[in-house]
């Protein structure tokens, strides 16, 4: 065999083997217990790739290869364990062992990108893979960003402010500011997950919440556990996302309440429900060259235009974040943050039963996992000042 030809820096010009990449992480581990699991893990992945994606090397993989791996490795063997009967345990997985293993092979791509910089970035880390993850009914939420209540009010007192200065503007920036204010409000007050208020790409089911949806006090959203469920709806919550309606003035109940604003996906959907309707293809297009826009379009055939999605809400929250100047830790309010954040109020401030009904978490042990350490730290400052008092400066 002909010795393997190196580059200048000493590396395979050809790339790094995946086994050979895991090899060497698994010597760096020292606990022999996650030594094993690890090993477990990235070998099956490393199979899965050359079998499936005729992947061989680490510089090879991109997301859309760890995209299809969490989609058919993990995803499509979850299956429900309060069915025995069902569930093969040789080759079959729990939910939380499917976050296990993604969990574990995103470690090792990260590995790879700062301690082998044999990868610019991480493939296992984009939304688009992780959002293919099946759901998790019991994940605990520690260590996850939440937004303290200076951060909320910020958030709110901004974008209150940029929807009054709205008011006059007749443009598509008037409705943008109402929109924006109600995804903060719906964000910060429900403690819904942005799963169940916005759209997910891949997921049919999960199409936003529409106006049909909002009662006086609850929204209905399909859950975690893919139940439909009631999230609080507060009043004041309501009297935003009701000033937006009139801004909006959806044809019917059936519109999402936070509609997209590609206009790519409007079109797309039209075309789709006109031609469902037997609107011939020529129709269709007369239809929307005669038309001045294609919201004109979707009111006068009542089309529903498709829900913002779970990343279009990051990209809002992140563009208010930087208009506002607005971070925690470094970053922008994500989403998520806002169910944290309330849970974490309610769990301080009311109760951890009060906090495990407002999350609707299946058990207050979750809720207290979630909490704790959090708790913990607020605890740590009272008795600060309780032993020490003002001579702790």
């Amino acid at each position: 065999m002909a010795p393997t030809q190196t580059g200048d820096d000493g590396r395979d010009p050809q790339g790094t083997r995946l086994e050979d990449a895991i090899d060497r992480r698994l010597r760096g581990i020292d606990s022999d217990r996650y030594r094993e699991n690890t090993a477990t893990v990235l070998r099956e992945l490393a199979a899965w790739l050359r079998t499936h994606r005729d992947v061989e090397t680490v510089e090879a993989v991109d997301d859309d290869d760890c995209r299809r791996w969490v989609q058919a490795y993990l995803h499509d063997r979850v299956v429900d364990e309060a069915h025995p009967l069902t569930f093969d345990t040789d080759r079959d997985f729990s939910a939380a062992s499917a976050h296990t293993y993604y969990n574990i092979a995103r470690a090792f791509f990260s590995w790879c990108v700062d301690g082998e910089q044999l990868l610019a970035t991480n493939p296992m880390q984009p939304d688009r893979v992780k959002d293919e993850l099946p759901e998790d009914t019991e994940e605990v939420e520690q260590g996850q960003q939440f937004w303290s209540a200076d951060a909320r009010e910020a958030l709110l007192r901004y974008v209150d402010t940029e929807a009054h200065n709205a008011l006059d503007d007749e443009t598509r920036e008037h409705e943008r500011a109402f929109r924006d204010r109600a995804i903060a409000y719906l964000l910060a007050d429900t403690g819904a997950r942005g799963a169940e208020l916005f759209a997910v790409s891949g997921d049919s089911d999960r199409n936003g919440i529409q106006w049909r949806d909002l009662g006086d006090g609850a929204i209905r959203v399909l859950g975690k556990s893919r139940d439909r469920e009631t999230v609080q709806f507060p009043p004041t919550t309501r009297k935003k996302v009701d000033r937006y309606r009139r801004v909006l003035e959806p044809a019917s109940e059936d519109w999402p309440v936070i509609p997209t604003a590609d206009a790519t996906s409007k079109y797309r959907a039209v075309r789709q429900t006109l031609a469902d309707r037997e609107f011939n293809a020529e129709e269709i297009e007369t239809i929307l060259d005669n038309a001045a826009d294609i919201d004109e379009v979707l009111r006068e055939y009542d089309v529903a235009p498709p829900a913002l999605t779970t990343e279009g809400a990051r990209r809002v929250m992140r563009q208010l974040c930087e208009d506002a100047g607005l971070a925690v830790d470094g970053e922008y309010l994500k989403p998520h943050g806002g169910r944290r954040g309330l849970g974490h109020r309610a769990y301080t401030e009311l109760s951890a039963e009060d906090a495990q009904n407002i999350l609707r978490h299946r058990s207050i042990e979750t809720t207290h996992a979630s909490y704790t350490e959090a708790n913990t730290s607020d605890l740590s400052e009272d008795v600060d000042d309780l032993l020490y008092g003002d001579d702790s400066a």
